[in-house]
């Protein structure tokens, strides 16, 4: 038995245990090569394919760990593909039996709206999220297969839904402050856009400059507002050399947003390290969504 459960951003894997779905995939029972090469591959692509990569490894270990040899061979193959910085599609329904017609149904809308957030780009702005919505399908569709743990399935499709709805609110976030910071109006709800950085990087990605347009056309629409820059890592590295790296972050973007057009007496720069996490991990990890720097529209 597994089961997703969601704490803010991150995927959590509780409670593992066997899943014996059965694709009509071919694959061989007993063998774990695919997740021996897992193992030991090192992720590329963007940080959307690298938060694939990390949820398709944990199944692929949890289902063999619990002989579920078919499960976990189909897992890992994701990881594969994923780790080559490719997206790999979600199961397809075809491939399963699923007694329960209304539940087949029901997949088969939510594979479209999960096909519909693939081809936005919803995997730039909240790559952990939409990997989670991908993998929790994956999740829902094998429990819905074996067709009897029905706190799993509505485990798997509760998370699957709630990503989707998350990710449905768009890029932009409204950020409910205690008070009012300094320079904005009592009353304004600062606007935040997310901007995601390779792994010891500070270079912009080319997601990243849509990102930045995107916030380029909110800033213009307010000619008189105030923009706050911030930039963050994730734990990797030591808390010195963290703060310097969310520095050049914060830089980079406060450079793309002159460039734009900006004045510079109305963008303020800040850069946090790793002292406010994203996605909350223990120290040392790579964590793909805290590789990040926020633009903030503060109102006037």
């Amino acid at each position: 038995m597994k089961s997703y459960t969601m704490l803010a951003a991150p995927l959590l894997l509780c409670g593992l245990a066997a899943c014996n779905g059965t694709p009509t995939n071919g694959l061989i029972p007993g063998s774990t090569y695919q997740l021996e090469e897992l193992n030991k591959a090192r992720p590329v692509g963007t940080p959307f394919t690298q938060a694939l990569t990390a949820n398709y490894r944990v199944l692929a270990q949890a289902e063999r760990d619990e002989y579920d040899w078919n499960s976990s061979q189909m897992f890992a193959k994701k990881g594969l593909v994923a780790a080559q910085g490719r997206v790999p599609l979600p199961e397809r329904l075809d491939d399963w039996y699923i007694a329960d017609k209304a539940a087949e149904h029901d997949l088969r809308i939510a594979r479209g709206r999960l096909m519909t957030m693939l081809d936005s780009d919803a995997q730039t702005w909240a790559p952990q999220w939409s990997a989670n919505a991908l993998t929790n399908f994956d999740c829902w569709i094998q429990e819905q297969n074996e067709g009897w743990q029905m706190d799993e399935i509505a485990a798997c499709r509760g998370a699957f839904m709630t990503h989707m709805q998350q990710i449905s609110a768009g890029p932009k976030m409204s950020v409910v402050q205690p008070a009012p910071a300094k320079g904005t109006v009592a009353g304004t709800k600062p606007t935040n856009y997310l901007v995601f950085f390779d792994f010891d990087k500070a270079d912009l990605l080319p997601e990243a400059r849509g990102i930045i347009a995107s916030a380029l056309k909110a800033i213009t629409a307010e000619p008189q507002g105030m923009i706050k820059v911030t930039g963050y890592t994730d734990t990797s590295g030591t808390p010195s050399y963290n703060d310097k790296l969310s520095a050049r972050r914060g830089n980079a973007v406060e450079q793309a947003l002159l460039h734009g057009g900006i004045a510079a007496d109305r963008i303020s720069v800040d850069s946090r390290g790793e002292s406010d996490l994203f996605v909350q991990t223990p120290d040392g990890v790579r964590e793909p969504q805290n590789r990040r720097a926020t633009i903030e529209l503060m109102g006037k």
